[in-house]
C-alpha cells in the first residue's frame, strides 16, 4: 500500500497487513480443514475470519456468505446483539448493506445499556466492575462498532466518548485514552483526513497481530472478525482515496 497524499499535503506510511506466525500457518489449515462443513455460525465466521488473515479472500468471503445463510443462535441480550453485530460485519465485508442487522444490533445495546444504569455503582473506578457496569461498557462499546459500521462516524465518536466514560483511565489501554482504533478512523473519514485514519487501522492491526502473535489467542475464532472488519474498512477507505 506504500505511501499516500493526506489532507493537507501530509504524508503518511501505511504498515504491512497482519502476518500469521509460520508456525501456526499449518495448524490454522488443518483446524480450517476440520471445521470445514460446520452448520454452526460462530464456527463458520470463525473459518472465514482464519482465511481472511492467511490472505485468502475468496475462502474468506465464500464462508462468509454461508455463515449469513445459517439460522442465528437463539440468544438475547449482549450475546443476541453481538451476534447482529456480527452478521452486519459480515455484510459490510462481502459489501452487502448491513442496516438491518446492524438496526438489529443498536436496538439490543440500547436495551441493554437502559436496564443496566440504574444501577451502575457511584465510584466506577473500582478494580472488579459490577454486573450492570460490565454490561454498559459492553453496549456502549457495541453502539460505537455499530455507528462505525453503519457510516455514522460522528455517532461513533460520540459513542466512543461515552464508552471512556465508563472505564477508570488506568484501566484504558494508553494509546486508547485519546481514541479507540475505529473512532481515530471515524475522525478521519469524516473529515477526510488520512492521518486518523491510517493510525486507527494500524492501531486495530496491531491489537490483532498481538493475538497472532502469542497464538493461544486464537483470532481467527469468531469474536475476532469485528476487530478485523474495523480494520478493513479503514484500510478500504485508504485504497479508495489513493492513500
Amino acid at each position: 500500500m506504500g505511501y499516500g497524499a493526506l489532507a493537507g499535503g501530509r504524508v503518511a506510511a501505511v504498515t504491512p497487513l497482519m502476518q500469521l506466525p509460520d508456525a501456526l500457518v499449518k495448524h490454522l489449515h488443518e483446524q480450517l480443514t476440520d471445521q470445514a462443513d460446520s452448520d454452526d455460525a460462530h464456527v463458520v465466521r470463525g473459518s472465514a475470519l482464519g482465511w481472511g488473515v492467511l490472505g485468502r479472500h475468496q475462502q474468506r468471503d465464500a464462508e462468509l456468505r454461508s455463515s449469513l445463510e445459517l439460522p442465528a443462535p437463539d440468544s438475547s441480550g449482549i450475546e443476541g446483539a453481538r451476534e447482529e453485530l456480527l452478521r452486519g460485519a459480515a455484510c459490510v465485508l462481502l459489501r452487502l448493506s448491513p442496516t438491518a442487522h446492524l438496526a438489529t444490533a443498536r436496538e439490543q445495546f440500547e436495551v441493554v445499556l437502559e436496564e443496566a444504569l440504574p444501577d451502575l455503582p457511584e465510584d466506577l473506578d473500582g478494580d472488579v466492575a459490577t454486573e450492570p457496569l460490565r454490561l454498559a461498557r459492553q453496549a456502549r462499546a457495541g453502539l460505537s462498532e455499530v455507528a462505525f459500521l453503519a457510516s455514522e462516524y460522528g455517532r461513533c465518536r460520540n459513542e466512543a466518548e461515552l464508552a471512556r466514560e465508563l472505564i477508570p483511565p488506568y484501566l484504558l489501554y494508553q494509546p486508547h485514552r485519546k481514541g479507540y482504533p475505529h473512532e481515530l478512523m471515524a475522525r478521519g473519514i469524516a473529515e477526510a483526513d488520512a492521518g486518523p485514519v491510517v493510525r486507527g487501522a494500524e492501531m486495530q492491526e496491531e491489537f490483532l497481530q498481538y493475538a497472532l502473535d502469542v497464538g493461544y489467542l486464537k483470532p481467527w475464532e469468531d469474536a475476532y472478525l469485528v476487530a478485523y472488519t474495523l480494520a478493513r474498512v479503514g484500510r478500504r477507505w485508504l485504497d479508495e482515496h489513493g492513500a
